[in-house]
Order: C-alpha cells, then structure tokens, then sequence
C-alpha cells in the first residue's frame, strides 16, 4: 500500500474516531475536549524538539512547508488514543489505570514501530527506538490523566470550598 494510501486512511480514521470518542458519554464532552487539546500541547512541546535534533522525522506528511511534524499522527491519532485511554479508564482505580496504559501505548508503538520499517511515514535516527516511543507516549498519557485528574479535582473544590 502507498504511504499516501495509508496517511489517508489513518487520518479518515482519526476524523471519524474523533467524532465518535469526543461525543461518547455527553455528561463529560468537555473533559474528552480538554484531554483532547491537552495531548496535543504535550505532544508539541515532546515532537518538536525531537524532530528538530533529527530523532525522527516524518518524511510524507500533509503540509511539509508548514509542518516538520505529521499532523495526523500529532494532532488527530495521539490526542484520540489519549480521550479513548481516558474515557477507558475514567472509572478504575490508581493501579489499574497505571496497567492499562499499556493497553494503549502497546499498540500503538508496535503501529508506529510497522509504520517506521515498511512506510516513509516515520524515519528513526540517532539512537531513537521503539521502547523510547513506548516510554514517552506511556508518560504522556499518565501526564495528561493527571492532568485532567488535577482539573477535575480543582473544579470539584471551587463548587465545595
């Protein structure tokens, strides 16, 4: 399949998931739209340093006079999988919601880790790995739950102080 074929498909995916995972459980649209955002702040500030010391690269993306980074990947996929981590764990105890991040950031780093071998959609170099993709986007996604973890708090407080 022509990296073009599957950048396509991946962001038909991304748009139709958004659709989907940000409208999912109503009550709580504007914690999935603020984890939304939220994720893709923190991968900006993570991507675009890496990108510019060269740990990796996106050689066929949308828009490569305007982006060095893929925004499908940054601003569709990773903050989805992060509302779809989110909304999975929205219940669950410290512990579990801990364990299941590898539920997510799995997958996706043996995505990545295809995409990196068998398209031009993701270049890795100096040193850059898949565990690092796996350690990073596992951070991320607790960064971010404690995030909203720490919003959800505070606004819990302002309605009972």
């Amino acid at each position: 399949m022509k990296d073009r074929t599957i950048l396509n498909l991946l962001t038909a995916f991304g748009i139709l998931g958004s659709l989907f995972f940000l409208s999912r459980k109503k009550r709580n649209i504007k914690d999935w739209i603020l984890i939304f955002f939220i994720k893709t702040f923190v991968s900006t500030i993570f991507d675009g340093p890496l990108i510019k010391a060269k740990y990796m690269q996106y050689p066929h993306r949308y828009l490569p006079k305007l982006f060095d980074s893929n925004i499908v990947f940054l601003y569709i996929l990773f903050p989805l999988s992060c509302v779809m981590y989110n909304q999975f764990t929205d219940k669950m105890k410290p512990l579990k919601t801990i364990l299941s991040v590898f539920l997510f950031s799995g997958p996706m780093t043996l995505v990545e880790n295809w995409l990196e071998k068998n398209t031009k959609l993701v270049k890795y170099s100096k040193g850059w790995n898949g565990y690092i993709t796996f350690s990073v986007l596992s951070f991320t996604f607790l960064l971010v739950k404690g995030c909203i973890n720490g919003i959800r708090f505070l606004e819990k407080e302002a309605r009972n102080p």
